[in-house]
């Protein structure tokens, strides 16, 4: 019997198309739900608009943030960029 094991070899524009694609999903929720959170905490305690504007705001910011932890998390556990050695086969 022979051990042969099959590898997936993602090729750099593969893994760029996936972390864009990944990034753009997790930005579009992420961002949407902080900050329909902020504009419905000031709905539900009815503090009027200029404090659903500011609860709209921190939950923008608290998205952004959300995302660009993401994004550095998936850049460091990329195996392309850790210089993973290549399977030879």
């Amino acid at each position: 019997m022979t051990d042969q094991t099959s590898h997936s070899i993602q090729t750099p524009l593969a893994r760029a198309v996936t972390l864009v694609s990944a990034v753009i999903l997790i930005a579009a929720q992420t961002i949407t739900a902080a900050v329909a959170g902020g504009w419905a905490i000031a709905g539900f305690l009815g503090l009027g608009e200029y404090f659903a504007w500011g609860f709209e705001a921190a939950g923008l910011c608290l998205g952004v943030w959300a995302v660009v932890a993401f994004v550095r998390s998936a850049l460091k556990n990329d195996p392309g960029r850790r210089g993973a050695e290549q399977p030879q086969g």
